[in-house]
């Protein structure tokens, strides 16, 4: 195969066949969803999915990606989980080779798009392999708000994390959205988390540290928190979580099992249920 060909075409000049299948494939499943109809949705983006690997350099990655993402939001609608994670992890790995490809003869434009997009897949992979699961422990360097804490140590609470930067507008956005979910919820049981990490400082520099600090504190005074903020180590923790884009929210149950982990959105009807559904349980 011709890799400078492929990703001059990947970008731009996909092949209009193939490509023109698969938008159509998504632009069908968008229209079933909208008449409730999800199975057959998922039956377009399937046959689309199987239409865009048969030919595998012939749809724009950005195109596959949508793709794959939709699909795995439709499997987990339905309860589908292990067909979504089964599925994100065949695509993760495509997501490498393309990735390596544009390594070896891309310009430096195409190389942050893949990358990007391939971490969108990787980390909804993560995601979705973490339902279902024990929740890894968080590890927090410095609380901001609150007093410190394990998830062990919340164990029969209902515990929702969210992972946030200073930087980031929707997350801004999604403070509100916390804030009036720890007014309806906390004393029926739910703990809100909020997870940044240094994003700006340079290691070892104190000054540098302490300016990201405040920034972080004035975030947390605009708002008005009065849920815990603690920052991270390191990126290493938002990696364990595939957290790496934001906000990112994770929904633990009262048993420590994480029921539900993806993009924030904080008032989606779908997260609104688990989480009513989590706080209803009882804690055995």
């Amino acid at each position: 195969m011709n890799f400078k060909f492929w990703v001059e075409m990947m970008s731009e000049t996909a092949a209009p066949k193939i490509q023109d299948r698969v938008r159509e494939g998504l632009n069908r499943a968008s229209s079933l969803v909208k008449e409730k109809d999800v199975s057959g949705a998922i039956e377009e983006l399937e046959a689309a999915l199987l239409n865009a690997r048969s030919s595998p350099y012939e749809v724009e990655f950005a195109t596959r990606v949508q793709l794959a993402l939709t699909l795995a939001d439709l499997y987990l609608s339905v309860d589908e989980r292990e067909r979504a994670r089964l599925m994100l992890v065949e695509e993760a790995a495509f997501a490498d080779k393309i990735v390596e490809i544009t390594r070896l003869t891309g310009s430096a434009a195409q190389k942050r798009s893949a990358a990007g997009f391939r971490v969108q897949v990787r980390d909804r992979a993560t995601q979705v392999a973490l339902i279902g699961k024990q929740a890894p422990e968080i590890s927090v360097k410095e609380w901001l708000m609150g007093e410190p804490v394990t998830l062990q140590d919340l164990r029969g609470r209902v515990v929702l994390l969210e992972f946030w930067a200073t930087w980031c507008k929707p997350c801004g956005e999604m403070f509100p959205k916390l804030k009036r979910l720890d007014e309806e919820h906390r004393a029926h049981g739910l703990e809100i988390i909020a997870l940044t990490r240094h994003y700006f400082a340079q290691r070892n520099e104190a000054s540098s540290v302490e300016e990201e600090f405040n920034l972080m504190r004035a975030m947390i005074t605009q708002h008005e928190l009065k849920f815990r903020v603690g920052v991270a180590e390191d990126e290493r923790l938002q990696a364990t979580y595939g957290a790496t884009g934001l906000p990112t929210l994770v929904l633990i149950d009262r048993r420590g099992i994480v029921r539900d982990a993806g993009p924030g959105g904080g008032d989606d009807r779908r997260f609104n249920e688990l989480l009513l559904n989590c706080l209803e349980e009882d804690f055995n």
